[in-house]
């Protein structure tokens, strides 16, 4: 059935016209050899030769086609070989009649079915008045059906595919804009990191010509360090995506940092989760952009943490390395309490969109032995100890 759903229509039409092929010739080698044919066999091969022709157009124009087979079987019956007496004239009548019911909408399904069953009850009680239920049923009526059916298993299938598809473009979209979401308040945040940079560089560029004269040792040292905050400054505005717009910040007394890590921790805490934090290594100096996309991983996992787990016991490892800064934070819930799906929420996304901004990783999922672990790791750029 799936590899009939991706033939084509040319496909279709190749397979029309071997199924016709192979009916025109069953019914022209009958005509020749069979000795049931009763009038010149020239109009006999003529006639359910253009019957069978037909068929070729039963897709566009099903209820032509199939009055045109009614109509050339009647004919037959009345004046020519009687249907019952051809095999492929049997296969003609399933044919139609299975086309009007595939093919048809609506009324004009009914209208083929309705046409079918007066035609073929005439040619029975001509034929054979004790049997008329037999070839109405099973030569009329069982491939309408059969063909109705079909249609309308097509249709559901093909409005459940074009729902899903819309939902596909539904949940790209609001992941699209989740990310344009978080881009922006990132942007707005370092927006908040460099204007100090900045500031620091128009102070001592100040500064260093107020007493470049008198004192040059000083000024260049203040050159040096506008320098120094000038190439930090760059740096992190590589990773600023489009034009930056100020939005409503957090009310912290100073920018997000991962120094402010017990913190947030006792936020969290005051909200009913046991937090337990520890550093390990030698803290070192971080570029204010990794330094606050740390903070906010810690930040974001808590709070999934107590918005999927509730009340249970939290980890928090914040690991210094030689190159990399490691966190981890990890909850004890139930299996699975504390998921960040990516279907019901951007929190993981969000998480990921500001890791990878600095070349970072960052891995989340359920614990072996239940609850959920979040785990990143960050490149450090700055190694002057903090």
């Amino acid at each position: 059935m799936r590899r009939l759903r991706h033939l084509s229509a040319s496909d279709w039409r190749a397979i029309d016209r071997v199924l016709v092929g192979a009916i025109f010739v069953i019914a022209e080698l009958e005509v020749a050899f069979s000795d049931a044919i009763e009038g010149p066999r020239p109009l006999n091969a003529l006639l359910f030769g253009v019957i069978t022709l037909s068929l070729l157009w039963r897709r566009t124009h099903a209820l032509l086609v199939l009055c045109v087979v009614l109509g050339g079987l009647l004919l037959g019956q009345l004046v020519l070989t009687a249907p019952p007496e051809l095999f492929a004239a049997i296969l003609m009548l399933l044919s139609a009649a299975y086309a009007g019911g595939r093919h048809l909408e609506g009324r004009r399904a009914l209208a083929a079915l309705a046409i079918a069953v007066v035609a073929i009850t005439t040619v029975a009680v001509i034929w054979d008045p004790d049997d008329i239920f037999f070839p109405v049923t099973f030569f009329c009526i069982v491939p309408w059906l059969v063909g109705r059916t079909l249609r309308n298993h097509t249709v559901l299938a093909r409005e459940l595919a074009e729902k899903a598809e819309q939902a596909e473009h539904a949940r790209a979209e609001e992941e699209r804009r989740a990310i344009a979401a978080e881009r922006s308040r990132i942007a707005r945040e370092l927006h908040d990191v460099l204007a100090h940079s900045l500031s620091v560089m128009v102070v001592q560029s100040g500064a260093a010509r107020r007493i470049v004269a008198r004192d040059p040792e000083r000024a260049a040292e203040a050159a040096e360090l506008v320098r120094e905050t000038g190439r930090d400054a760059l740096a992190e505005l590589r990773h600023l995506f489009g034009p930056v717009r100020r939005g409503e910040g957090e009310e912290l007394s100073g920018p997000p940092s991962i120094a402010r890590l017990e913190q947030l921790a006792a936020r969290a805490r005051a909200a009913g989760l046991d937090v337990r934090v520890e550093v390990e290594g030698t803290p070192v100096g971080l570029s204010p952009g990794v330094d606050l996309t740390a903070y906010r991983v810690v930040q974001e996992a808590l709070t999934n943490t107590l918005k999927h787990a509730g009340s249970v016991n939290a980890s928090v490892t914040v690991s210094y390395g030689a190159a990399e800064l490691a966190i981890s934070v990890e909850d004890d819930g139930t299996p699975g309490a504390g998921a960040l799906d990516e279907s019901g929420g951007h929190g993981l996304l969000g998480m990921r969109e500001r890791v990878a901004l600095y070349g970072g990783e960052i891995e989340a999922g359920p614990r072996p032995g239940g609850g959920f672990a979040v785990r990143a790791r960050l490149p450090i750029r700055s190694l002057v100890p903090a």
